[in-house]
């Protein structure tokens, strides 16, 4: 990973924009020096580094005890018009062989309710929104937050990594932070969490569940038992009373129906039918009598209508031709003279004029017929309209009228057979006081039938309330023991993972601590003047206190070592540390030389220094990478910058160079 580019916008003491290039000229030059007096702004960009890339998991030097959204309002630049600030870095990364390159920019302003942030995330000039709402997670793959303090930190801060107090402690957070151990850690305390709630949780188990069980299906026996007793008792009354009270029933309903009980029930309405027929008999007499009145006398005299008739129509022939025989003879003469004139042949004309004389002759003779009836126009209409369809339907109303009438009489004669039949209230009075006996005890008995039965169905519905609630009590039981047997076995388990997570850890700091042993004496080696002083050096793996041992074999107690031997452990630690991360990450230190005296600051800047990372920022004050160190460390240095503080601005800019106008490169 390389950094190329950090820009503060009115962030701490840097007012309005400034930017420093990070990028390293070639390889042989990693070292990017940053000059700056006490106050001017050093930290202030290391510190934007962290806050920049982690955000609300930054560890920042001037947070304390502020939450991150106050932290965020109190690095705005301190000025009245002021009310946003921002960073932003560039940095480029090997990903599946090829190089992107990513610009992050973290906005924030202040609001009335604290402060409104904004993150984005450029990857290779594409905006990325989905890279920039992921970005917690992402940035463990680039640069691991729970490492950053080996990568990333103050020269005066180191020296806790040299005191017998507090090393231990820093030395065992790093290592179990480099291994990722840090997660094993967070997972055993969150069982140990959990293992507190099970056992805290409330549960039913002391409830006396299993007698109420045993209760309710005593309850459920009984109520069984009930039904089937109403059940005989419902089954024993409908065969031996209530069926036989209906046989003796059905068999007084047959005297009953014998007797003529049922005509007697239906008196009222028998009279009322005889009255009726008989007057439909009555009407129908009416009826009749106006047939006869008309035409339908006729009817027994119709064959001598029909003679009279045909007599009349032969009279009628007569009498048209005896009056066409006259009429004839004048047309026969206009005729027989017209063909004479027409010169037609004589034989033919006579032949015509006998043809017509023999007509006019058998028409004459004809009407020479005795005329008896000789009937007025009237009367021969009215009789010839008889005699086509007058008769015919008086003789279809006659007999349509004569049926009708027989059936009345019929039923006349059935009514009042009927009437006749009724037996007197005597006859049947013993019949009907005992039906209506049966009657009423055959209701009392349906009634108590109905009711055996309603009880039934409320017995049935309360075995049904009670069995749901058996099951459900049978239900919960089953879960109660369910969750015991859980809640034992979550616990017992969960100790056993801590267990194992114990193990684990052991194994796995066992395993890498001797690499770890060797890199930072390897480091150490490195920074020391006396090369001999210290041959050996291990850490505990259960506590990880440091021992070192002589070159005599004899262990070298903390005391025997100067100061400034142990601020070279301390940064030694740190490098040991940071190159078995096996990450390649840039370096910033800030102060490195602290409190080291001149030989040994010598050997930090000369040894430590340019190989401490591929990429190593160095912020410095007046007092440490000047004069001599500053020409060692010069053949690594690919930029250097200067921190200028105005105090009448009560701000800090970023220009090239370094102090007293010097470039460093």
């Amino acid at each position: 990973m390389i950094l190329d580019e950090i820009v503060l916008h009115d962030f701490g003491v840097y007012r309005g924009r400034q930017s420093i290039t990070l990028t390293p000229p070639d390889t042989a030059r990693p070292i990017v020096l940053i000059g700056g007096l006490n106050g001017g702004g050093k930290t202030t960009v290391l510190d934007a580094l962290q806050l920049c890339l982690f955000g609300a998991h930054a560890k920042v030097s001037n947070r304390g005890s502020l939450g991150y959204q106050a932290y965020l309002s109190h690095c705005i630049h301190r000025v009245a018009d002021v009310r946003e600030a921002a960073i932003e870095i560039g940095f480029r990364r090997m990903i599946e062989g090829r190089e992107e390159h990513f610009r992050l920019r973290r906005a924030w302003a202040r609001t009335e309710g604290g402060c409104r942030e904004q993150f984005e995330v450029v990857r290779n000039g594409t905006p990325e929104l989905l890279l920039a709402q992921n970005w917690a997670t992402q940035v463990e793959e680039y640069f691991p937050a729970n490492i950053a303090h080996l990568f990333l930190f103050d020269g005066e801060q180191v020296e806790a990594y040299a005191s017998r107090r507090d090393a231990s402690a820093l030395i065992g957070s790093a290592i179990q932070n480099l291994l990722g151990l840090d997660i094993v850690d967070r997972l055993e305390k969150d069982l140990r969490v959990y293992e507190r709630q099970k056992r805290s949780e409330k549960s039913d188990e002391n409830e006396p569940l299993d007698g109420v069980i045993d209760a309710m299906q005593q309850e459920l026996d009984g109520i069984r038992k009930r039904i089937g007793s109403l059940r005989q008792e419902r089954a024993s009354l409908q065969t031996h009373r209530i069926d036989r009270v209906r046989r003796a029933l059905e068999e007084t309903a047959q005297r009953y129906r014998r007797l003529g009980g049922e005509l007697y029930e239906r008196r009222e309405a028998i009279g009322k039918r005889r009255a009726a027929a008989e007057e439909a008999v009555r009407d129908g007499q009416s009826e009749i009598r106006e047939i006869v009145a008309g035409a339908a006398p006729l009817l027994l005299v119709r064959g001598l209508l029909e003679s009279v008739g045909e007599r009349d129509r032969a009279e009628e022939e007569c009498r048209r031709a005896q009056d066409l025989s006259e009429a004839l003879r004048d047309r026969d003469r206009s005729v027989v003279k017209y063909l004479v004139g027409q010169s037609v042949d004589g034989s033919a004309v006579d032949g015509l004029r006998q043809f017509l004389e023999r007509d006019r002759a058998e028409r004459r003779a004809l009407g020479r017929t005795q005329t008896i009836l000789d009937l007025v126009p009237d009367v021969r209409m009215d009789l010839h309209s008889l005699l086509r369809e007058g008769l015919d339907d008086v003789a279809a109303a006659a007999g349509g009228l004569l049926e009708r009438q027989a059936a009345r009489r019929a039923e006349y004669e059935r009514a009042r057979a009927e009437q006749q039949s009724i037996p007197g209230a005597d006859t049947i009075a013993d019949v009907v006081a005992e039906q209506r006996a049966f009657k009423e005890e055959l209701s009392g008995l349906e009634a108590e039938h109905a009711a055996i039965g309603s009880e039934i169905e409320r017995q049935t519905r309360e075995l049904e309330r009670n069995r749901q609630a058996v099951s459900r009590l049978l239900e919960a039981d089953a879960k109660r023991k369910a969750y015991r047997e859980d809640r034992s076995r979550i616990l017992h388990h969960s100790g056993m993972v801590r267990r194992t997570l114990a193990s684990f850890r052991h194994g796995v700091i066992r395993r890498h601590v001797r690499r770890i042993e060797a890199l930072v004496l390897e480091c150490y080696q490195q920074l020391l003047r006396k090369s001999a002083l210290v041959t050996h050096l291990s850490i505990d793996p259960h506590d990880f206190s440091i021992t070192l041992m002589d070159r005599n074999g004899e262990a070298l107690s903390p005391e025997r070592l100067s100061a400034g031997e142990r601020q070279l452990l301390a940064v030694a630690l740190l490098w040991g540390l940071a190159r078995a991360s096996g990450r390649p990450l840039p370096t910033a230190i800030d102060t490195p030389l602290g409190r080291l005296d001149s030989g040994h600051r010598m050997h930090v800047v000369e040894r430590y220094l340019p190989f401490a990372s591929h990429q190593v920022l160095i912020f410095s004050t007046d007092e440490e990478i000047v004069g001599e160190n500053l020409e060692r460390l010069g053949p690594w240095i690919g930029r250097s910058y200067l921190l200028a503080y105005d105090d009448s601005r009560g701000a800090t800019r970023v220009v090239p160079g370094y102090f007293d106008g010097k470039e460093a490169a």
